[in-house]
């Protein structure tokens, strides 16, 4: 795993620290259930159930109580769908990633030292909004946050901060960038 420099200190490792995990952390295999804690949800597991080898190993990760698996309050979902539209990230999130994020926010309203496991950027930005520290498993994590807005390519019309998918004016696919500060 790539820590997210900035985000996880040697210092906080000494921590008792809860590992939220997103897909890409359980396919990659990258977790050793017996030394830390670790919690996940059901949406997460719907997308990775499909390989045998994942599937066997958070049965038994499961069934030993290595791994919790919850849902997340829908006020947390809530919170999280607000702030990720107040920073662009909304429209890079699926309903799993939102899951991921208002789990964690959920544990660490809670007094948990929480660590969200994922390479996904979106997913790293909003939790960096939210106070929540991230690693990634492959690829390093980001390194300054960003609010993003959208413009439209063709016709160069400029949304701002949006959840729109689709030019307005001329139906071409909006693309984004961060924002000037």
């Amino acid at each position: 795993m790539q820590e997210d420099l900035g985000n996880v200190s040697a210092k906080d490792h000494k921590k008792l620290i809860l590992y939220i995990l997103d897909s890409t952390a359980l396919i990659a295999g990258q977790t050793d259930f017996s030394r830390k804690e670790f919690a996940t949800t059901p949406s997460v597991l719907s997308e990775v159930m499909h390989d045998e080898s994942v599937k066997n190993v958070v049965e038994v990760a499961v069934d030993c109580g290595q791994l919790e698996v919850s849902n997340p309050s829908e006020d947390n979902i809530r919170e999280v769908e607000r702030i990720a539209a107040s920073t662009g990230d909304r429209i890079k999130l699926s309903r799993t990633d939102i899951d991921v994020l208002a789990l964690a926010l959920e544990k660490s309203k809670a007094g948990i030292d929480v660590v969200i496991i994922s390479d996904d950027y979106s997913i790293q930005n909003l939790a960096r909004r939210m106070g929540i520290k991230t690693v990634g498993i492959i690829h390093p994590g980001i390194r300054k946050q960003i609010t993003w807005v959208a413009y439209c390519p063709v016709c160069r019309s400029e949304y701002g901060v949006s959840n729109l998918n689709v030019c307005t004016r001329c139906g071409v696919e909006l693309k984004r960038r961060p924002a000037k500060l």
